[in-house]
């Protein structure tokens, strides 16, 4: 349910028509305005704790746990106050460059990756930490990382990939 459509946004305006309502017909002395901010939190606590509060499509995660299954590649992934994983491991090259770029931010982060698809990793982390598959770490600085023989003739995967006040984490698996 998104939270500025349907369900929440209706209940918040039936209750503060309630609230305006009852004010101007029995005349209550009550400030109007805290009376409604104070409704509305406690609607949207209610609201998170029953219905959660994330969101994920076929490019991001946000403020959830998930997974994105990936065969067709998009050129952005982004997990964002949220664990998540990335899993590219179906992803076929055919002969061509495809270029994406993965964002953890607030983040705990995995991409799954197949050995056997060439890959250009170019790992970037600003107060983060980016593991890549051989285990080595990046913290506070960029570096590439290779998998299989990359050429422009036979095509490879390039990846981007950016670890912000998270972590992102790669693993290679058959």
């Amino acid at each position: 349910m998104r939270i500025f459509g349907g369900y929440f946004m209706g209940i918040v305006f039936l209750v503060i028509g309630i609230v305006l309502l009852l004010n101007s017909i029995f005349n209550f002395n009550v400030h109007t305005f805290k009376l409604i901010v104070g409704i509305v939190i406690v609607l949207f606590g209610v609201f998170i704790l029953f219905n959660g509060f994330g969101f994920q499509d076929s490019r991001s995660i946000i403020f959830r746990e998930g997974i994105i299954r990936v065969s067709e590649v998009q050129d952005e992934y982004n997990i964002v106050f949220a664990s998540g994983t990335i899993d590219l491991s179906k992803v076929k090259i055919e002969g061509e460059v495809k270029k994406i770029e993965v964002n953890a931010i607030f983040a705990d982060g995995k991409v799954i990756l197949n050995p056997d698809v060439p890959t250009l990793i170019k790992a970037s982390s600003a107060f983060g930490e980016l593991e890549l598959p051989d285990r080595s770490s990046v913290i506070f600085s960029s570096q590439k990382y290779k998998i299989g023989d990359i050429s422009t003739n036979q095509g490879y995967l390039e990846i981007e990939a950016n670890a912000v006040f998270g972590k992102l984490k790669f693993i290679t698996i058959n």
